[in-house]
């Protein structure tokens, strides 16, 4: 099943704290401090999304900080975004919300991360490019301050990112319009253990020079193995549209162990 990465392109915080400001920075906020309100917000750009994709699941990551609150057992809620936001967005100007379009989670598991079910976001996005792809993060009154990583981490494995699987349904995949890129992926991964593992295949456009990433997600599970599981696996890589003469390829792999290793 063919799945994709889409990295979060824009983040921020704003807080009645400071009414006129914003807070642009290496985190994002949600929930209340004191007497204060945090709402955050995150944007995505999904024009790498196949046009003859039919989106099957989306999950929204979210990776804890190292000040993430763990004794609040209270939920979060995200909404859809009617307006975009920018650096110039305030809590006295902030964007208006789809209060019908919400879903709630609660971010205090044993994982590092969190992981949201925002299927119904994306298939809305999806199916009309003219709304806006963004959604607002925030909680309740009685609800303590949270702290995730946002898109301006200093550490890009943090970023916060749509985890997407998706089908094609389309009978000339590989038609003249896209190239199909196959990567193979060897490795071993230790055992009793899952490990999340990414192809990017990183494109520069001749023309432009801009760069656009082409993603494949894949998990190695050897939770039940008591021997090291050897990888080698190929992926074919959609790339829309076609390259062109003068366009390079750069392949990147890495990932991460899902779950701590047994004792």
């Amino acid at each position: 099943m063919p799945s994709m990465i889409i990295a979060a392109d824009k983040s921020l915080t704003v807080t009645n704290k400071l009414p006129k400001e914003n807070i642009n920075s290496d985190y994002i906020k949600i929930g209340y401090y004191h007497k204060f309100k945090y709402i955050s917000y995150l944007s995505f750009d999904i024009s790498n999304i196949p046009s003859n994709a039919k989106i099957l699941n989306a999950e929204l990551i979210l990776f804890k900080t190292n000040n993430f609150y763990e004794g609040n057992n209270k939920k979060l809620i995200i909404y859809q975004l009617k307006d975009y936001f920018s650096s110039y967005t305030t809590y006295d100007n902030r964007p208006k919300i789809k209060k019908d379009i919400k879903e709630t989670f609660c971010p205090f598991t044993s994982k590092v991360y969190v992981a949201v079910d925002i299927t119904k976001f994306v298939l809305l996005w999806a199916k009309s490019k003219s709304i806006c792809t963004g959604i607002m993060l925030t909680s309740k009154s009685d609800c303590l301050l949270s702290s995730f990583a946002s898109s301006k981490n200093d550490d890009s494995y943090n970023y916060p990112f749509i985890k997407l699987k998706y089908k094609t349904y389309c009978k000339n995949c590989c038609s003249e319009k896209v190239t199909i890129r196959e990567v193979n992926v060897k490795g071993t991964v230790s055992p009793e253990s899952k490990y999340e593992a990414v192809v990017d295949v990183q494109v520069k456009r001749h023309k432009s020079n801009d760069i656009e990433n082409y993603y494949i997600t894949d998990e190695y599970d050897n939770s039940s193995g008591i021997k090291p599981l050897h990888i080698d696996k190929n992926y074919k890589v959609v790339i829309i549209p076609k390259e062109r003469k003068g366009d390079t390829e750069e392949v990147h792999l890495y990932g991460s162990y899902k779950e701590d290793k047994k004792m």
